[in-house]
């Protein structure tokens, strides 16, 4: 695949945060910190800022309904799919069957409020 050579204003830019508007905030919370693992940031009654790598996914509780979507996807690369499906299954999640693709294994499943979210195990790399 060749690289893009357009510039423009977010050339240089870095994705920092994926925000989600939340209907039931304390549900969704819990989900991400407890069920996920994803240590807080910052914190307080209407918003939490989970650390997911270099990046965060941050939950503010709705001032007014929005509408949902199926038009996108947050991913997590993960070391060992296997290992992470099954801890999260444990914990109540229902995880889609992993499936073997030409980048890699991948995954989905959805938090409590039907937000898609993917795992993918990159190939291991031969030596």
């Amino acid at each position: 695949m060749a690289r893009a050579t357009t510039t423009g204003p977010l050339t240089d830019a870095n994705l920092e945060t994926v925000f989600l508007w939340a209907h039931d905030f304390k549900r969704m919370r819990e989900f991400y910190g407890k069920t996920l693992g994803l240590p807080v940031g910052y914190e307080n009654p209407h918003f939490a800022a989970f650390q997911a790598g270099r990046n965060s996914i941050a939950l503010h509780a709705e001032r007014e309904p929005h509408t949902r979507g199926d038009s996108w996807h947050m991913e997590f690369i993960v070391k060992d799919i296997d290992a992470v499906a099954g801890e999260l299954a444990r914990r109540g999640v229902a995880v889609s069957q992993i499936r073997e693709e030409s980048f890699g294994r991948i995954a989905t499943f959805r938090d409590p409020e039907g937000n898609e979210i993917g795992l993918e195990e990159p190939p291991k790399r031969k030596r």
